[in-house]
């Protein structure tokens, strides 16, 4: 996760903004970390993170841009820039 003061999502076990990280079932939770993706795939029945990549549970991304509409802080709270 980088020190920057915007982030595009939210980590959903942690509830800290990131820019960069696990995203599950194509957006319905986040991960910022290993930590916290492997939290999720046992939450989701996954034993593995592997496990779960191979059903295609989750890809790692890195997100470039921001809401269009806002930005969450380091802090996971949405700013509303609208």
């Amino acid at each position: 996760m980088t020190n920057n003061k915007k982030f595009a999502r939210k980590c959903s076990v942690t509830g800290k903004g990131m820019n960069e990280g696990y995203c599950w079932f194509d957006g319905e939770e986040y991960a910022a970390d290993e930590n916290s993706a492997l939290k999720l795939a046992k939450e989701y029945g996954y034993e593995t993170l592997k496990e779960a990549w191979a059903d295609d549970a989750y890809y790692w991304t890195e997100w470039e841009e921001l809401y269009h509409d806002g930005y969450y802080t380091k802090d996971g709270e949405w700013v509303d820039t609208e």
